[in-house]
């Protein structure tokens, strides 16, 4: 086998294990979730998107090594309940809102995450959130949250460590 074989050989091997392998690829660090108060509906619903190569490294170090969002519904649902458990809304006096689990979905280099609840938001002028999916992973977890009521919006930025944010509505 000439040197030359053998380079062009070794580089393709490297080239395959780099195609085949997310691990080398960058984490992102951030999630975004939309809270939306859905006037014809009278829900308030939640979706919360997650780039799929963190979720992906997240779900094999929280629950099983050979977790699969893209193929397994089951992981999915797995890592929804994580972020069920991560994410909360409460009332002018602190007490936490349930939020229901409606499902994920996979739509390109995403994973969401969906909930809602029926709730009279007419009469919220303002409530609390707390967002802390993925910082107890990694503490540079950047959680951005964007509030939808009326067409007007609000954003919020959650490090980890940050206490549950007020946010007041129709100012």
């Amino acid at each position: 086998m000439s040197r030359l074989s053998i380079v062009i050989t070794f580089l393709l091997v490297i080239a395959a294990v780099c195609m085949s392998d997310n691990s080398w690829a960058h984490q992102q660090k951030e999630s975004y979730s939309n809270v939306l108060f859905n006037e014809r509906t009278g829900n308030l619903e939640v979706q919360h998107r997650f780039y799929l190569h963190d979720a992906e490294h997240a779900a094999k170090r929280l629950f099983d090594s050979h977790a699969d969002l893209l193929k397994e519904p089951v992981s999915r649902e797995a890592f929804a309940y994580y972020v069920q458990d991560k994410f909360h809304i409460a009332d002018d006096n602190q007490q936490v809102i349930e939020l229901n689990f409606v499902g994920t979905e996979v739509e390109g280099k995403y994973l969401w995450v969906y909930q809602e609840t029926q709730i009279n938001h007419q009469t919220m002028s303002s409530f609390y959130i707390k967002m802390e999916s993925l910082q107890d992973l990694w503490p540079s977890q950047l959680n951005y949250i964007n509030v939808e009521r009326e067409k007007q919006v609000k954003s919020l930025r959650l490090s980890a460590g940050d206490a549950w944010q007020h946010l007041t509505l129709g100012e």
